[in-house]
């Protein structure tokens, strides 16, 4: 998980999210079976507005696994940090800092699990090295940090799933090629 920096609001959130927050929330108190949909505005949805932005902000990687190209592989989900469906965050489904560019594989491992503990990549202070470390292609929290650091760590790899499906093995790959690759004289 890279650190990453937030651009600006896209203009088309600063304009619209506290009346689609506000429809989103009223829909939910209505109806809380209600699915999600981005509202529209322009002839485009709010995803579309806004995922060239989201996308940008990690230069195409998912947010959470580091997933590359995620274009070329999922269908671009955009990612509600603090769960949508949850009435405490029905006024974040719109809310800028609350979304991420995401692949398929996070977004769904998620769901609409929460805790407070979770590590979001674009916290001021957040620094890989500071939660997490490599260890044989997984990733696990970094020997020797205090309780707090511990847990939001184990909650950040439980939640998004950073070490189920393949990507332990892509990330020992990953490594295997870049350290022969500096090996090689190339690169």
């Amino acid at each position: 998980m890279r650190k990453q920096t937030r651009p600006e609001e896209p203009e088309v959130l600063r304009s619209h999210q506290e009346k689609w927050n506000r429809q989103w929330r009223e829909l939910r108190e209505r109806n809380p079976s209600a699915k999600f949909a981005w509202y529209e505005t322009g002839g485009k949805s709010a995803r579309e507005w806004i995922l060239q932005d989201l996308r940008g902000m990690n230069q195409g990687h998912c947010s959470f696994c580091d997933g590359y190209p995620v274009e070329t592989v999922t269908s671009e989900p955009v990612e509600h940090f603090r769960p949508k469906s949850n009435p405490k965050f029905h006024d974040l489904a719109f809310a800028w800092d609350n979304l991420f560019y995401c692949c398929n594989a996070c977004q769904s491992h998620k769901g609409e699990q929460w805790e407070d503990h979770l590590i979001k990549p674009d916290e001021p202070c957040y620094e890989f090295d500071r939660y997490f470390r490599f260890l044989d292609g997984r990733i696990e929290p970094v020997s020797g940090c205090d309780e707090t650091v511990r847990l939001r760590a184990e909650a950040t790899i439980r939640i998004f799933g950073l070490n189920e499906r393949n990507l332990p093995r892509h990330r020992k790959l990953e490594f295997e090629k870049v350290v022969e690759d500096h090996g090689s004289g190339s690169g």
